[in-house]
């Protein structure tokens, strides 16, 4: 497993993390499903544990995942060997008692937040607490800057960033300079943040967390044009039968570039995510062992130049979530 620094902060994370969103399990909000279907806690478990042997320290987790389970797995694992590992986890996604999702950025929330977080990991400090896809507005209250002072202050939180959307928010965030660190959508389909944002960030020192690096699955290869998701996969609200149709043409591209298998597909796409040195780690989701294996085996070596030059090249304008303007 490589290792490299996360922007300014000193922390060294291994450069293919955790990401803890599907083993939050099936939940919902505002009549749509926000998880990944069913899971079973002791395949996330033995997942955790097997990704923490393999060299992967980064975890990134929400307590939106699961509302509350995806924090409370990682808890019972990495609590016992904290020193060893970096957590990571969100804040500002609630659902309220009757079921619907909403946005909550406030000071109270965000001091309420975080100590459900901190009980939920088992740990007394969240090494970067992000915030949770806000709107550039949301940020510029200062309400958030303040309540991040207030907990580094405290001991509760080491470095705080932001989870963007869009790299035209990332930028905006770092020619502010809020945070320390920017999580942003980056994968093979979706190379735009890598022509403008990522120069930005890595002038300023922020560290970069690339998620969706799989694109949601595509970039495994397993999805053809006729695949339909559970009724409490999240991927439904976006992935429509158009839309797959049309990613899965860009999938054939990528694998005639590539050629080899599904894990060829999903080892190449890993390791172009990290392929930029602004990218400090990237965080595939995993529910169970076997996809922490394949995951953590793409931090070894790196892609050819000329297949990178390739997918750069005949992908870099394509832009599947900006394209339809999918915020996940």
């Amino acid at each position: 497993m490589q290792y490299r620094e996360l922007g300014k902060t000193g922390i060294r994370v291994s450069v293919i993390g955790f990401g803890a969103w599907a083993i939050g399990g099936a939940v919902g909000a505002s009549g749509a499903p926000l998880g990944w279907g069913k899971t079973s806690d002791d395949e996330s478990l033995a997942a955790i544990r097997r990704a923490r042997d393999l060299g992967v320290n980064f975890f990134d987790t929400s307590d939106s995942y699961g509302f509350g389970r995806s924090e409370s797995l990682l808890g019972i694992v990495l609590s016992r060997k904290r020193q060893d590992v970096v957590i990571a986890t969100k804040v500002g996604n609630i659902r309220s008692s009757i079921g619907e999702l909403r946005k909550d950025f406030s000071k109270q929330h965000i001091f309420h937040a975080v100590d459900g977080s901190l009980k939920r990991l088992r740990t007394d400090y969240i090494d970067v607490y992000q915030m949770h896809n806000p709107t550039v507005q949301d940020l510029a209250r200062e309400e958030i800057q303040e309540a991040m002072e207030m907990l580094q202050d405290a001991g509760k939180v080491r470095f705080w960033g932001v989870s963007v959307s869009t790299p035209e928010e990332g930028i905006e965030i770092v020619n502010r300079g809020w945070g320390h660190t920017l999580q942003v959508l980056y994968n093979i389909l979706n190379q735009a943040p890598a022509k403008e944002l990522f120069p930005a960030a890595r002038q300023k020192g922020y560290g970069i967390i690339a998620r969706v690096p799989l694109a949601s699955g595509l970039l495994t290869g397993k999805f053809r044009t006729e695949t339909t998701f559970s009724s409490d996969d999240v991927r439904q609200n976006f992935l429509t039968p158009r839309r797959l149709e049309e990613a899965v043409e860009r999938i054939d591209e990528v694998k005639s570039i590539l050629g080899g298998s599904s894990r060829v597909l999903t080892d190449a796409a890993l390791k172009f995510a990290i392929s930029d040195d602004a990218v400090a780690t990237t965080i595939p989701g995993a529910r169970n062992v076997h996809q922490v294996e394949i995951n953590a085996s793409a931090g070894e070596g790196e892609l050819p130049a000329d297949v990178l030059e390739k997918l750069r090249a005949r992908l870099g304008d394509y832009n599947f979530y900006q394209r339809h303007s999918i915020r996940i």
